[in-house]
């Protein structure tokens, strides 16, 4: 019988030597980790992270993270100026600025363990978070906000240039907007607003979010947006019948908002909605067992949705739906600076600390692994045994030294082999050659390909021999 051979596409044109016809997809694998999702060339390992300065203190959990930067405008004659960065966070009642890497406490106060919301509006930070009257901060002082804010709060975001609070226990439906670039004034006659939504019955505000086009209020079954761009002609209608199922699960950035949900992560874009847990996701997404724990957090066209629960992290590349397993990350609160520093605070462990996310080759002084698994391939002829006859692997010249690992019928079997690549300066692609084992023999084949640094995986082919007609014979055109 001929040998058939199976690969990630087809291949044309014998040995590769121009940009490859065929590429390593990140959702074709069986299994995958520690992939770059942004990557559509193959599969390259994910960038790592750093340390932002020193341990702050033991097994802590971070419950907010802001980068603010105060006094962005302009200096007189049309010149821009930069006024000073502030990295806020809170850990158990207290604030902290950590932009130099030490903590500097900045206030304290409200319930422990509770999230902290922060949203800047006319160059001061407003603060909020359970059990605290709504606070704000100037770079120095960290004070009341003035006026008639809510008595508490618990969520705040910036929407058409007004400071909107909501979560008073008191009034769990309402939420509060500003007067125009001014949080200190919730004067109606100066276009502040309140709105009061019963249509929810008993359930009550769970966040707040902006997109710049609508105003988003979530509730624990269902999503509301807030239409118009003045008090003269806001709406208040039903965005979908879906609602947050995680204090920390919402996250946005200029256009769009991303929120957690109980069967899916949406996206909302105006007030067009798309459910991007597609493919395998979908069912990963659905046994996380505690959604409670789920975290979100975005740089440019990356999303990090966090399972901090299991210390495991699903990065997106939104824009075209492709997604992979990040181990390693219990990030429960995460921000991202003007400058695209992406910072993460973890939740609890051994030390309280803050990393840079999706920046370096290491995670912090270790190398990073990333793997991926062909299919269990059935070569065409399903119920007949094949040996595997060879295995060719595609990279990126310099790929660190590669492990592959077999399968037969679903289950590792045989000894590892290890492959090593040529080096950049034998051209653009390299290529190494493993043949197979004996023991590699069974209706269905595959393998997994592993390997530790920064590498690009670009495509394999497998060869199987047939050795028994057995089964339904296919035609042979």
């Amino acid at each position: 019988m001929p040998i058939v051979r199976e690969e990630s596409h087809n291949l044309t044109g014998g040995e590769v030597t121009s940009p490859p016809p065929h590429l390593v997809g990140v959702q074709e694998a069986l299994s995958a980790q520690n992939l770059d999702p942004r990557d559509l060339r193959g599969a390259t390992t994910r960038n790592g992270r750093s340390q932002h300065g020193s341990n702050f203190s033991s097994d802590a959990a971070f419950d907010g993270l802001k980068h603010w930067i105060q006094g962005i405008g302009s200096g007189g004659a049309g010149t821009a100026y930069l006024g000073s960065s502030h990295l806020i966070g809170r850990i158990g009642t207290t604030f902290y600025d950590f932009i130099s890497g030490v903590a500097a406490s900045i206030g304290i106060g409200g319930t422990q363990g509770s999230i902290a919301r922060m949203a800047p509006l006319n160059d001061v930070l407003c603060i909020v978070v359970d059990g605290l009257a709504p606070k704000q901060y100037d770079g120095t002082n960290f004070a009341n906000l003035t006026g008639t804010p809510p008595a508490e709060a618990k969520f705040a975001v910036v929407h058409m240039s007004k400071l909107w609070l909501a979560g008073d226990d008191a009034n769990p439906q309402t939420k509060k907007g500003s007067a125009t670039n001014n949080p200190n004034d919730y004067t109606t006659s100066f276009d502040a607003v309140s709105i009061t939504t019963q249509d929810g019955g008993g359930d009550t505000i769970q966040g707040l979010a902006s997109n710049r086009l609508i105003l988003l209020t979530f509730y624990r079954n269902f999503t509301d947006y807030l239409a118009g761009n003045s008090y003269a002609n806001f709406s208040e209608q039903r965005l979908i019948d879906r609602g947050l199922v995680s204090p920390t699960g919402y996250t946005s950035a200029g256009e769009v908002v991303f929120f957690a949900s109980d069967d899916a992560i949406y996206m909302v874009s105006g007030a067009q909605v798309t459910d991007i847990t597609t493919g395998k996701m979908r069912t990963t997404y659905r046994n996380i067992s505690d959604k409670s724990k789920i975290s979100l957090g975005l740089k440019g066209d990356l999303l990090l949705v966090v399972d901090y629960g299991a210390d495991t992290a699903y990065a997106c590349a939104y824009k075209f739906l492709r997604w992979s397993t990040w181990t390693g990350q219990a990030w429960k609160v995460m921000d991202t600076a003007n400058d695209q520093t992406f910072y993460a605070g973890a939740d609890g462990g051994s030390t309280t600390q803050i990393w840079k996310l999706d920046t370096g080759s290491l995670d912090g002084a270790a190398s990073i692994t990333a793997h991926w698994r062909t299919p269990n391939l059935g070569f065409g002829w399903p119920d007949c045994p094949k040996n595997l006859a060879q295995a060719k692997i595609h990279a990126k010249p310099g790929m660190p030294t590669t492990t592959i690992t077999w399968y037969k019928n679903g289950a590792s079997i045989g000894s590892q082999n290890i492959l090593t690549f040529a080096t950049a300066a034998a051209g653009e692609h390299a290529w190494d050659t493993v043949a197979g084992q004996s023991k590699v023999r069974g209706q269905f084949l595959g393998m997994k390909i592993e390997w530790t640094g920064a590498g690009t995986l670009y495509g394999w082919t497998l060869y199987a021999e047939v050795t028994a007609d057995e089964g339904e014979v296919p035609a042979v055109s």
